[in-house]
Formats: C-alpha cells, structure tokens, sequence
C-alpha cells in the first residue's frame, strides 16, 4: 500500500502536462522511465503490477484534475521542484501535509498533493 501511495504522489505532482503535448522533442526529468513502467506493467506478480495499476491511476487522475480547472477556467497550477530532489523527500512533504490535514483526507488525492507540493516548492 506505500508504495502504492508512493507512485499515485508521484505521478500527481511531478508528471507535467507537457509529458502530453504534441512537441515530441521536449525532454522531461521524471523518477520513472518508460522502461521503469513497462517493467512492472509486464511482470507477472499481482504485487508488482499494482506499482503499475498505481502509477496509471495517478497519472489519469492528474488528467481529470488538470482538465476540471481549464473546464472551469482556472490556471493550471505547477510546483517548481529543485533539481536532485529524492522521491522520498517529495514523499514526506505530502504526507506530512495529509497528517496535518485529516479533515480534508477524503477530497481529491493529486489536489492535497499538487497544493502541497507548490506551497512547499512554489515557482520563482
């Protein structure tokens, strides 16, 4: 289940919307690689597919988060992280954030974590 939750943080926060643009030459820095995903998506343990399952989950879930604000005509918000921050680092300031806030748990998991992570690493 950590891990579970690990990969869902991560994709809601760190996986930019330019990831879907139609620009293919634009290089992106993520945590995971294609070849990361691809290989827990074709294992054949049900513990290691769920990273995957997890994975695809948060990224359709920042998908639908993203798209409900330019429905309703809000910016899409970002979060500058600084270069060579660890997983584990984003990791602990979002759930920090979550034990600090167990009123507002049940709401959008990528919007706790978005909202977290750009007032702790908001953009210059």
């Amino acid at each position: 289940m950590r891990v579970k939750t690990f990969f869902v943080m991560a994709v809601a926060l760190l996986w930019p919307v330019l990831v879907f643009s139609e620009t293919p030459e634009i290089r992106v820095t993520s945590f995971v690689s294609g070849n990361d995903l691809f290989h827990v998506c074709a294992d054949g343990r049900d513990a290691v597919r769920q990273i995957c399952d997890a994975y695809v989950e948060g990224v359709t879930d920042t998908i639908v988060g993203v798209n409900a604000l330019e429905a309703n005509g809000l910016a899409i918000p970002s979060a500058c992280l600084p270069k060579g921050i660890a997983p584990e680092q984003v990791r602990a300031v979002v759930v920090q954030y979550l034990i600090a806030n167990p009123a507002i748990r049940h709401l959008a998991a990528a919007g706790h974590a978005l909202s977290t992570l750009q007032a702790a690493f908001p953009c210059k």
